[in-house]
């Protein structure tokens, strides 16, 4: 995919407040954030033998700097059994392709983390080993729905690290000062933003391309909508329930123009997405946990909190998370799955919660962790209507090529709503035939 995944190694607070369109151009795309992180404790636990060196793969926010979470747990681990853990951070829209390359080649990493919807696609390309037989004792750690997004065709490809969903996150000073209650549908959020927008001052923020794609499948599900016929052979995103929900989303834009002009350009990373709320410029945002920690870090006085998204005729959220896995071709297989092990067990969550982001284990997301924070709290409510994207090896080609072509052609004039969501869905059901 180019997947929805996390934004590269956080910004400064500095950076954050000074980022208009286009500054971060650089910065990789994101779908499960994460930020710098600590913790973690008995990093001999995995029972690791000997020396030897791994390379682990993951998208650049994952991967972070230095003091990142993912960094810190490796290195506690492998300084403890006298192992070196080459963490290679990878932009990630790159992410994906240089897996497929360098497997199809005979080699790649020992271990990969990716997002959740492009595990299908890596699995098939067998670029991720199948670890069914290695995890079967540890499988009931994790909820089911959260080990179907790490499955393919019968067999498990990895284990959860993160999940989340998508939740609406609000400027309370703002929303207060003008009177406005929390948006809970459709009509309240447009009307929310239409009377927030003036000024220098916004109501809502969207993104382009793969960010707008990406957002769009909740309107569509809460629309009563579905993506993909059941068998996965035919696009129904641009039937009756798509076009309805389709034309209120994109109103926002082209017809109700609540969002900061510099959206059209926030395509290359998360940071870039949420810059205008942390700058206090904009009221509300569509995002998920991983938008917590540019926030706190960026602007720590700005008085915000999450909120359901708001309903249509149904309530929904997008599935989103990483798994993490054994590279196909590794030639140090079990070493690496010590390490995948290690990583997803419960004394190395601190690792993944100083993120920002919740991990996939069941134990954690039943712990007072989850309810002593109102924000993690409705992330893990959320967990209930979130919906997974269709589980296709080609559905990278979709999101981020097809629809995303597709919604930056609406936003930029270039296409009529209307017809610009047939033709993607002519040109999915082209590549769902192929």
């Amino acid at each position: 995919m180019k997947n929805m995944s996390t934004p590269s190694p956080r910004l400064s607070r500095r950076q954050l407040l000074a980022l208009g369109g286009g500054v971060a151009s650089g910065l990789t795309l994101a779908a499960c954030g994460t930020g710098s992180g600590g913790g973690g404790s008995d990093p001999t636990g995995g029972g690791a033998s000997g020396s030897g060196t791994l390379e682990l793969w993951a998208n650049a926010g994952v991967a972070g700097d230095s003091d990142s979470g993912l960094q810190r747990a490796v290195r506690a681990w492998g300084e403890a059994n006298g192992v070196t853990v080459n963490v290679q951070g990878i932009p990630t829209q790159d992410l994906v392709p240089k897996l497929t390359t360098t497997s199809s080649g005979g080699s790649g990493p020992d271990v990969a983390i990716v997002d959740v919807s492009s595990v299908p696609q890596l699995a098939a390309a067998q670029v991720l080993a199948d670890v069914t037989d290695k995890a079967d004792a540890v499988t009931g750690d994790f909820g089911d729905e959260l080990l179907a997004s790490s499955s393919y065709d019968g067999g498990l490809f990895g284990l959860p690290y993160t999940t989340n969903n998508v939740g609406l996150f609000y400027n309370r000073e703002l929303l207060d000062g003008a009177g406005i209650a929390v948006p809970t549908t459709w009509q309240e959020l447009r009307d929310a933003a239409i009377e927030l927008t003036g000024g220098d001052q916004y109501g809502y923020m969207m993104g382009a391309q793969g960010y707008g794609a990406f957002l769009f499948w909740p309107w569509l599900w809460q629309n009563g909508g579905t993506i993909l016929s059941e068998d996965l052979t035919t696009a129904t995103f641009a039937d009756d329930l798509g076009q309805e929900a389709f034309a209120f989303y994109s109103g926002l834009v082209l017809e109700d123009k609540v969002m900061p002009p510099e959206f059209v350009g926030a395509n290359a990373s998360w940071d870039q997405y949420v810059a205008p709320f942390v700058q206090g410029r904009c009221a509300m945002m569509a995002t998920g946990p991983w938008g917590t920690a540019p926030i706190e870090e960026g602007n720590p006085d700005l008085d915000w909190a999450v909120a359901p998204l708001p309903a249509g005729t149904g309530s929904a959220s997008i599935l989103g998370g990483t798994t993490i896995s054994v590279g196909h071709n590794s030639t140090q297989s079990d070493l690496a799955w010590e390490l995948v092990s290690w990583l997803t067990a419960t004394e190395q969550m601190p690792y993944i919660q100083d993120t920002g982001n919740i991990p996939g284990r069941r134990d954690v997301i039943d712990s007072e962790w989850t309810a002593e924070d109102p924000v993690r709290q409705t992330f893990v409510e959320q967990m209930e209507v979130a919906r997974a994207r269709p589980a296709l090896p080609i559905w990278g080609d979709i999101e981020w090529g097809v629809m995303a072509n597709m919604w930056d052609a609406v936003i930029q004039g270039q296409q009529a709503p209307a017809d610009a969501l047939a033709a993607a869905a002519e040109e999915t059901n082209q590549k769902l035939s192929s």
